[in-house]
């Protein structure tokens, strides 16, 4: 186990940024004695080169991982006895079942085999480099993200709670992987799906995540108010519940009869967002189903319809100091921009 005084040489290490030197970017230091030097083309390049000879040469990342506890904790309590607490008296209050239930998956395959049976107290930031660079290599950035937000969460619970000092990946380089941008739907591909629903069971709920931009665990709380969609923004940030309006455009319109008939039963027909998901790849080839927001966002501001609107539909937060605090829109003024939608 690293000393005290190492993994603070690797922290401040590690937050140094890298150096312009003649066209290319180093970063340099010296831990007990021994001497990490990375160089790139460019800065991450040069911190992902950095951050590995750091875990070959210091952490020993190939060495057998400790599985043993460090010793008693405040409480006792070990890792993942705490990290299950924290999944249910915690998690399961913010999130949705299916959120809880992915997320939980996750931390049963790819955290739980690391961490498993070691003492909350007793693990490390040099613990959670090595555990970052084993994820790295798996080469799954996306889970490798979710893992790390995962672990940050029930640290700072643990830490909230008085039973570590502070959050061992405080200081660590935050996971990001590269996100695929969604695909819309062509006009020609649209219609060939609206023909293939007809008259399915599912017709409704892929109606609604179409032409209103619902996500599909947003559409069991779809209820029609009016003029207006409305539903449960379901990303919305500390637990509150929060609505979100989308006028009936003229695209949708064409087919109020399917979603009024459909409303009472919304609930029962999307199972599970897995499930949801299946059915549309049966529909339509070579898309996923995030596409028919993406297509819904698409053809809004094609017809001509502020960005800042599109945002409120589609329930993303404004990216602007004017849009978060001052903008509110009347409905009459959101039913003039719906009537846009029309192609």
């Amino acid at each position: 186990m690293l000393s005290k005084s190492t993994q603070q040489k690797i922290v401040r290490a590690l937050s140094r940024d890298p150096r312009l030197h003649n066209r290319a970017y180093e970063m340099r230091a010296v831990i007990d004695g021994t001497v990490i030097y990375s160089c790139a083309s460019d800065r991450e390049s040069c911190r992902d080169i950095f951050f590995e000879k750091i875990v070959e040469k210091i952490l020993h990342v190939n060495e057998t991982t400790q599985q043993r506890p460090q010793g008693k904790s405040k409480r006792g309590w070990v890792f993942t006895d705490f990290a299950q607490e924290w999944f249910e008296q915690i998690h399961a209050k913010k999130v949705i079942s299916d959120t809880y239930s992915h997320d939980l998956a996750i931390y049963q395959k790819h955290i739980v085999p690391f961490f498993t049976h070691r003492d909350l107290a007793g693990i490390t930031t040099a613990d959670c480099m090595r555990y970052g660079m084993n994820m790295k290599e798996k080469g799954i950035g996306r889970t490798a993200e979710q893992c790390d937000q995962i672990l940050r969460q029930i640290f700072d619970y643990a830490e909230a709670e008085n039973l570590i000092k502070k959050n061992p990946m405080e200081k660590l380089k935050r996971v990001k992987s590269e996100r695929e941008n969604g695909v819309p739907l062509t006009k020609s591909e649209e219609r060939a799906f609206v023909e293939s629903i007809r008259g399915s069971r599912h017709e409704a709920v892929f109606l609604l995540i179409l032409y209103c931009g619902l996500r599909p665990c947003e559409v069991t709380s779809a209820q029609i108010d009016g003029s207006f969609v409305v539903s449960q923004n379901r990303k919305q940030k500390d637990g509150k519940i929060v609505f979100k309006k989308i006028p009936i455009t003229p695209m949708l319109s064409k087919h109020l009869d399917v979603i009024m008939n459909a409303l009472p039963i919304l609930s029962s027909l999307v199972k599970s967002i897995t499930y949801i998901n299946d059915l549309f790849h049966k529909h339509c080839k070579g898309h996923r189903l995030y596409d028919l927001r993406t297509t819904f966002a698409t053809r809004a501001q094609e017809c001509e319809v502020p960005e800042t609107v599109v945002q409120a539909w589609m329930g993303h937060s404004a990216k602007t100091l004017l849009g978060r605090v001052y903008t509110k829109f009347s409905d009459d003024y959101l039913l003039k921009e719906g009537m846009k939608v029309n192609y």
